[in-house]
């Protein structure tokens, strides 16, 4: 079963057990009579600038002696379901990917659009965000949320297109935007006295640090209709959980490398050819490779979390078994000089068959190189069932289901380690070529990946010890903004609005997605891909590949996390784009993006997912294309055996027409 089928058929069998009405979240009307407040107004533990509980999110006051500390039901319980704050009050503070979300009765959302940033950066635009440190402003754009059509007052969503900073505070400014501002906010700004909760013991922090700030960008503390800050957790504390996983895994593994076990070896010679091979392929071998694992068992929901000393660090427990296949094509053996290592990494909840696609294998032939592939354990086709269950049962859980991906991340190294050593020692007569020599060049292992293989790639690029470049295929980052314009999140919607039933119930999920995957989003390890390395890791080179109205990764996230890896765009490009300078090939940089346009429309809605175009092939949805395209694979393979970028558009921007063949 594939995943649409299976998240398809979980949103059927939510329809018939969250049907009927039993809506716990209203209240009584009394009929009493409005004699204005009595007393203290608002409710303990929510923000209270705003009429609604958790707006404007993230707010510093969501920050407690410890860290995070949100009201206990982020969404109301329902029957069988609860979604509550614990889960995220393990973060010091929010994540960099943290959606901005605000309302303001009546106000109306200021242009020019999504993802034009630009004009953000102007003095008199109507919001403002700056990073309290630096006094700069924070490029962004400011939209509605088409999946909270129904709340009222609107939501209205501050999107930046770079990471927030980290480690900072961030101030947010409002203005001019033809509204009146909230009675509890006015008190803090014309300091006149209130009696909303909790407002009086925050007014410090508005003096010194909130008006302060924006005041120092030009923005006069009477202009503004609602200000408030909030803290993002330091890059330490985001990458350190990865970062000790990976540590405490390479140093439980023998000095030696990795132990292995062959399960089969298929011999493709075009002579009564067993149904694994492909006319490209020469060997395929499947085996296992034995993993150091950090994981504890699964609970009653199936997630398995990581197993942590008191000191703070993973505890390694023994070692697990994982697939993996590795294809070496006819040119490995007939070809001037052994073939480098390509691991290819899968697509959304994906498996490692993938890699057996005619395209890759085709273009390891004609180009040498050889396939390794793998699951991506905790974002594979197997952890399905476990992430619907969280979603439907104890959805404020959804942070821990990515401890298992660290591991996950962590298994692909170690398997990029064992093509290195102890494989390239197996004495196995059908790995080498007719002078005797491997068949692959142990030396040179490369990555690429598309989808999540290229969204999750930016964390295995951040962290290998044993690959210097890699293509991101069709990437995204920030998951939060990621998912939301995603055509493969549809069914996710399906399932949390049958569960929860609240008219803002995707919104809360995804600001909660925003701090709760801090620690394994993309956006935490771009800006690490580069020159600025991670500890223990030597700095990369990546190359960027997108494919113009992806259905599935909209343009943007790609394009947010190049710019956190301070990427150039390659020119003749399809068209400019904001905070991405041009470099003209060839050229040998640290990240490079380069855009491919198949003809498809511009998306006329860019506040929902890209249209596509229904005449074309799979409706128009370019994310499968770009891989399929000779010129984009030939680039690609130089700049892996190179380092170099260089034009195979022949002087002009990369442009077709339609779906490659």
């Amino acid at each position: 079963m594939n995943r649409h089928h299976f998240l398809f058929g979980l949103v059927l069998v939510l329809a018939a057990a969250c049907g009927g009405d039993d809506d716990t979240t209203g209240t009584d009307d009394m009929g009493t009579e409005d004699l204005g407040p009595t007393g203290p107004r608002g409710t303990e533990g929510c923000d209270n600038l705003l009429p609604d509980c958790l707006y404007p999110f993230p707010s510093r006051a969501y920050i407690g002696p410890d860290g995070i500390d949100l009201p206990t039901n982020l969404l109301p319980p329902r029957p069988r379901a609860t979604f509550e704050s614990a889960a995220l009050e393990e973060n010091e503070a929010f994540g960099a990917a943290t959606p901005i979300v605000f309302q303001l009765p009546g106000a109306e959302i200021p242009g020019p659009g999504p993802f034009d940033s630009e004009a953000s950066l102007a003095d008199d635009y109507p919001t403002v965000v700056l990073d309290a440190t630096t006094g700069e402003r924070i490029p962004h754009w400011v939209e509605s949320d088409f999946l909270a059509d129904d709340k009222e007052p609107q939501l209205i969503i501050i999107r930046p297109a770079i990471p927030l900073p980290r480690g900072t505070e961030i101030v947010v400014g409002v203005r001019r935007l033809d509204a009146e501002a909230p009675e509890a906010f006015a008190a803090l700004r014309d300091d006149t006295e209130t009696d909303w909760i909790g407002i009086e013991e925050r007014r410090p922090h508005f003096e010194d640090v909130v008006f302060p700030t924006l005041e120092m960008a030009g923005v006069s503390r009477e202009s503004l209709l609602l200000a408030w800050s909030f803290p993002v957790q330091s890059a330490e504390f985001a990458q350190a959980p990865i970062l000790a996983v990976r540590d405490a895994i390479f140093d439980a593994l023998p000095a030696e490398g990795p132990s292995y076990t062959i399960n089969d070896v298929f011999e493709c010679d075009g002579v009564d050819d067993p149904g694994e091979c492909h006319p490209s392929i020469r060997i395929i071998v499947d085996g296992t490779v034995s993993v150091p694992s950090v994981m504890g068992e699964p609970d009653e929901l199936g997630v398995r979390r990581i197993n942590w000393d008191d000191a703070g660090d993973p505890i390694v427990d023994g070692f697990e078994e994982h697939p993996f296949r590795f294809q070496l094509p006819h040119s490995a053996f007939t070809g001037d000089a052994p073939v480098p290592v390509m691991q290819y990494g899968h697509g959304f909840l994906g498996r490692l068959a993938e890699a057996n696609n005619g395209w890759i294998r085709e273009m390891a032939d004609r180009l040498g190189f050889a396939i390794l592939a793998c699951n991506m354990q905790g974002m594979d086709e197997l952890i399905q069932n476990v992430w619907g269950e969280v979603l439907v049962q104890e959805g404020g859980r959804f942070p821990h289901i990515k401890e298992l991906p660290y591991q996950g991340v962590i298994n692909q190294l170690v398997q990029q380690k064992l093509v290195k050593t102890t494989l390239a020692t197996d004495d196995d007569a059908r790995f080498r070529r007719t002078d005797g020599e491997l068949a692959w060049d142990p030396t040179t292992v490369w990555y690429y990946g598309n989808s999540q293989g290229g969204s999750v790639g930016t964390v295995v690029m951040a962290l290998t010890e044993d690959v210097e470049r890699g293509v991101l295929g069709v990437p995204g980052s920030g998951y939060p903004f990621l998912l939301h314009r995603s055509v493969d999140f549809s069914p996710f919607v399906g399932i949390l609005n049958l569960t929860y039933a609240q008219d803002d119930a995707i919104t809360v999920f995804l600001m909660a997605l925003g701090t709760g995957w801090d620690t394994f989003d993309p956006l935490t390890f771009a800006p690490h891909l580069t020159d600025d390395p991670l500890p223990g890791t030597p700095p990369h080179q990546v190359l960027y590949h997108v494919a113009k109205e992806d259905r599935e990764v909209v343009n943007e996230a790609s394009f947010i996390s190049a710019r956190a890896a301070g990427a150039s765009l390659m020119v003749p490009a399809v068209r400019p784009v904001f905070g991405l300078p041009e470099q003209t090939y060839p050229a040998t940089i640290g990240a490079a993006v380069v855009e491919v346009d198949f003809g498809i429309p511009d998306d006329p809605t860019p506040l929902d997912p890209p249209d596509g175009d229904p005449e074309q092939p799979d409706e128009g949805n370019t994310h499968g294309w770009l891989r399929r395209y000779i010129p984009a694979q030939d680039q690609m393979v130089h700049f892996l055996r190179t380092g170099e970028m260089i034009d195979t558009c022949g002087g002009v921007a990369c442009v077709t027409d339609g779906k490659p063949e």
